[in-house]
């Protein structure tokens, strides 16, 4: 029995994901909520072009389960209300400074962060790889572009269905880049401490071998 879940484990994940996107879309549904089942739509897009890119560049399965948890806290924060009426999205977990909303910017730049290391991990060049500051930057670069285009699709949600009171201002949308900044730095933090730098020493360490 714990082999046959081990050996579909990827596909645990998938019907995870579609199983609280369907219940959360009948939810939205009940309850006429047009700009939720916008983002869900979003989400849902989103989906399948992992799907695409996990089967063709083999995603490890600890960044899928991170994307799909993620894909439920996000979901979970825009239906779940606290008491006082007080959405989720809207709670602070450090009072007047870090919102839930906050977290799952960071938490989302995080985990694509990983992802986009492991996809241009086989594909980067040596001399980038030396220069790991290079590497990194990139990196943000490449997450923080990521984060800005989910960022354009609120404007749409204010114009076509007058979300603004659930969108924000601009300076939820300037916290929202600034912790997509965050998460992706130390992202590139972890990945250099975990992950290149032992390989670095690793290196070092065979070439004065070598020497000697």
């Amino acid at each position: 029995m714990l082999n046959y879940f081990i050996d579909r484990k990827n596909y645990l994940i998938l019907f995870f994901t579609l199983a609280y996107i369907a219940a959360f879309s009948a939810r939205g549904l009940a309850l006429s909520n047009y700009e939720f089942l916008y983002y869900t739509a979003l989400m849902i897009a989103m989906i399948f072009l992992g799907v695409k890119v996990a089967r063709r560049l083999h995603l490890a399965f600890f960044i899928l389960v991170n994307l799909s948890v993620w894909g439920f806290l996000h979901l979970l924060g825009g239906n779940f209300y606290l008491s006082g009426g007080v959405r989720l999205y809207d709670f602070y977990l450090i009072p007047n400074f870090f919102r839930y909303d906050n977290f799952i910017h960071l938490y989302a730049s995080f985990i694509i962060t990983l992802a986009l290391y492991s996809l241009l991990d086989n594909f980067t060049h040596e001399q980038i790889r030396r220069r790991y500051w290079l590497f990194s930057f990139i990196l943000i670069l490449m997450a923080a572009g990521l984060g800005t285009f989910v960022e354009l699709a609120e404007p749409l949600a204010v114009i076509a269905l007058g979300a603004t009171g659930q969108v924000g201002d601009y300076f939820n949308n300037a916290f929202d880049l600034f912790f997509n900044l965050f998460g992706a730095v130390l992202a590139t933090i972890i990945v250099y401490y975990y992950q290149e730098r032992p390989k670095f020493l690793k290196k070092l360490n065979a070439a004065a071998d070598k020497n000697n």
